[in-house]
C-alpha cells in the first residue's frame, strides 16, 4: 500500500458532518438521491479508514457498484455510469459514514486499495515531474502556465455538462409544452439555476433565474411566446458554446461573457486606452443572487462612444464613490473584448473634473426611435444574447394605446413611438421635468422599450 498523507477539504480521519456532505453534492437532485442511498441495506464491504471510505452498492444490474472516496482530496471513484462527482452513491455512503453507520477498518478493500494506490503513484510522479521542471530556467512559469491551463480544462468540462443539461431540460420544456409552467415557476427554475451555479456557468444560472418574471411582465397574455424567445435564446447560447472553436473572436468572447466566464483584469488593461472627458449619464442597480450589481453608463464626447461601468458588492454593501449623475471626469477607460464595445474598466479616475461651470464638455447626440432601434439592431448583430443598448432619443411624452403594459412613450417629431419602460410611480417626475416640451431621454433600449435613465435639459443631464 502507499504511503497515505491528509490532504486538503474536510481533515482526513474527521468524520464529516451532514452539511459538509451535502455541501459536497454537485446539484440538489443529487443530495436528494444520495439520501435514499444512506442506508444499510444497500451496501455490503463498507469500511473506513483516516484517508479513505469505500463500499459496494447494490443497484438495478448483477454487479454492485464499486464506490471509493479519497477523503484528502477529496477526490470520488463509483463504477456507475453517472457523470457527476460526486455521484449519487458516493454521498450516500458518504452520508452513511456520517452518520457512524461504517467501521473503521485497518486497510482499505483490494478494489479501494488499488485506486488509491494509483493516486498515490500519479501525485508522486507528478509532484518529482513539477520539482524538475521547476529547477529548470523558466521553469516555475511554465508550471503555473500548465496547472491555470488544467484548472480552465477542468471548469470548461464543468460548464460543457450544465450547458448539456440546460439544453436538454430546455427540449423537454418545450416538447411538453408550457401548460402550468406559471403555476410554480419558481420551483420550476431555481433547481436549474443551482444546477448551473454548480458548473461554474453563473451567466447562465443568472439568466434561468430571470425566466419567472418573463411569466408576469410584458402584455398579458404573451408570456408563452416571451418565455419561447428566451427559450431559443438560451438553447442558441448553450449550442454557440459547444461550437466555441468554429467561432470569431468577439462571438466567442461573447457566449464567454454570457455564460459567466470572468475576464482578468490585466487582459482588459492590456486593451487600448480610451483618454476622454466622460460624462455621467446615469445609473440603476439589480439584485442578483446575494450580490448587488450596478450599471453606471459613462459618455466620451472626443471618442463619441458610450461606456457600461459594472460594479458588484455583497447584498447589503457599499459602492464606490462615483462622480453624480451629470458631472465630467477625465480618466483612460479600457473595453472589456468582443463587440459590441460597451462594457470598460476604469483605470485612472484622479483626473480633474472636465467642463466649466459643472457643464460637461459634450453631451451624448439624441437621436430619432428609428435610428436608435437601428444601432441597437447592430449591437444585436454582434451580440445576438445582448440585453440592451445604451440609446439617448428625443422625443415628446405621450400616452399610446398598445405601447407597452402602461401606455407611457416617447414620440419623436416623425411621429414614431418607443414604449418607456416607467411605472406610475415614475411618470409624474417624466412629466414635470419636460413641461411637455421636446426632450432627450437617455436610457437603455431593449425588446420592450426605453429605460429611462435620464433626461437632457438646458445642456444639463438630470437624473430620474
Amino acid at each position: 500500500m502507499g504511503v497515505r498523507f491528509s490532504g486538503g477539504g474536510a481533515v482526513a480521519g474527521t468524520r464529516w458532518s451532514t452539511e459538509q456532505v451535502e455541501s459536497a453534492a454537485p446539484d440538489t437532485s443529487s443530495v436528494n438521491a444520495g439520501r435514499k442511498l444512506a442506508t444499510p441495506g444497500v451496501w455490503s464491504e463498507t469500511g473506513a479508514t483516516s484517508a479513505a471510505l469505500w463500499g459496494l452498492c447494490a443497484g438495478s444490474g448483477k454487479k454492485p457498484y464499486q464506490t471509493i472516496v479519497d477523503l484528502r482530496g477529496p477526490a470520488y471513484k463509483c463504477s456507475c455510469p453517472s457523470r457527476k462527482f460526486p455521484c449519487k452513491h458516493a454521498l450516500g455512503l458518504l452520508l452513511l459514514w456520517s452518520a457512524g453507520q461504517v467501521a473503521d477498518a485497518a486497510e482499505p478493500s483490494d478494489f479501494a486499495g488499488a485506486w488509491l494506490d494509483s493516486r498515490d503513484a500519479r501525485a508522486g510522479a507528478k509532484a518529482a515531474t513539477d520539482a524538475d521542471a521547476v529547477a529548470k530556467p523558466g521553469g516555475a512559469e511554465r508550471v503555473k502556465a500548465e496547472r491555470a491551463a488544467a484548472t480552465a480544462a477542468q471548469r470548461a468540462d464543468r460548464v460543457a455538462g450544465g450547458i448539456a443539461e440546460l439544453t436538454m431540460w430546455l427540449e423537454d420544456q418545450v416538447a411538453h409544452g408550457f401548460s402550468g409552467i406559471d403555476n410554480d415557476p419558481y420551483g420550476r427554475f431555481d433547481p436549474l439555476a443551482a444546477r448551473l451555479v454548480d458548473a461554474q456557468a453563473p451567466g447562465l444560472a443568472s439568466q434561468v433565474r430571470e425566466l419567472p418574471a418573463v411569466l408576469t411582465g410584458g402584455e398579458p397574455g404573451t408570456w408563452p411566446h416571451r418565455l419561447l424567445m428566451e427559450f431559443g435564446a438560451l438553447w442558441a447560447l448553450g449550442t454557440a458554446h459547444q461550437r466555441l472553436a468554429e467561432l470569431d473572436d468577439d462571438t466567442a468572447a461573447a457566449v464567454r461573457r454570457h455564460v459567466g466566464y470572468t475576464v482578468a483584469k490585466a487582459d482588459v488593461l492590456a486593451q487600448p486606452a480610451v483618454v476622454d472627458d466622460w460624462l455621467v449619464l446615469g445609473w440603476r442597480t439589480e439584485e442578483l443572487d446575494r450580490v448587488t450589481a450596478r450599471r453606471l453608463w459613462l459618455y466620451g464626447g472626443a471618442a463619441g462612444r458610450y461606456a457600461l461601468i459594472l460594479e458588484y458588492v455583497p447584498t447589503g454593501g457599499t459602492f464606490p464613490p462615483r462622480p453624480p449623475v451629470g458631472a465630467a471626469f477625465r480618466a483612460p477607460l479600457h473595453y472589456y473584448p468582443g463587440a459590441p464595445a460597451q462594457r470598460a474598466l476604469i483605470a485612472d479616475q484622479d483626473g480633474p473634473p472636465s467642463g466649466t461651470d459643472g457643464r460637461p464638455s459634450a453631451l451624448p447626440p439624441a437621436t430619432t426611435v428609428s435610428v436608435a432601434r437601428a444601432a441597437r439592431a447592430r449591437d444585436v448583430a454582434a451580440d445576438p444574447w445582448l440585453r440592451s443598448s445604451p440609446a439617448t432619443v428625443r422625443g415628446r411624452l405621450a400616452i399610446v394605446n398598445g405601447s407597452g403594459p402602461t401606455g407611457y412613450a416617447l414620440t419623436d417629431n416623425n411621429g414614431e413611438s418607443v414604449p418607456l419602460r416607467v411605472g406610475a410611480e415614475l411618470w409624474p417626475s417624466l412629466v414635470a421635468g419636460t413641461l411637455g416640451g421636446v426632450v432627450d431621454v437617455v436610457g437603455e433600449l431593449d425588446a420592450d422599450g426605453l429605460l429611462p435613465l435620464a433626461i437632457v435639459a438646458d445642456g444639463r443631464v438630470n437624473a430620474l
